[in-house]
């Protein structure tokens, strides 16, 4: 059975996909947050790729599809990802609305990051 001219179009010509919620969008969002995120603790050069790859237990092909923000992990590898990122589960929180606890996660590593640097100096400047 075909449609005729007059009656209701199925699929919008455009292609755009009709808004199930104001955040629709955030499949492409949360590929490019997570994008940005990886670049940022791990750079993005092949060789990180590699990396994430053998952290994660996925193809470097499917790394560099992150990278490009083609393609965003799925759920248990965004957990994953997180685990392993800082930058991404900054990222994630933040994405979700969750502003406060991304804020006391970066809090915590800054402190970590005060400790080593802390560590380093005195390490640095020996015993007296």
């Amino acid at each position: 059975m075909s449609f005729s001219e007059k009656d209701r179009k199925v699929r919008a010509e455009s292609g755009r996909r009709f808004p199930i919620d104001p955040l629709a969008e955030t499949q492409a969002t949360l590929a490019s947050v997570v994008s940005d995120a990886l670049k940022q603790d791990f750079g993005g050069t092949p060789g990180h790729a590699k990396h994430i790859a053998q952290l994660m237990g996925v193809s470097p092909r499917t790394v560099k599809n992150w990278l490009q923000s083609q393609n965003g992990p799925n759920g248990a590898g965004l957990i994953v990802l997180m685990r392993h990122s800082d930058a991404v589960a900054t990222a994630v929180l933040e994405l979700a609305d969750r502003r406060d606890a991304g804020q006391r996660l970066r809090s915590e590593q800054l402190r970590k990051q005060l400790r080593s640097l802390i560590l380093a100096l005195l390490d640095f400047l020996g015993p007296e």
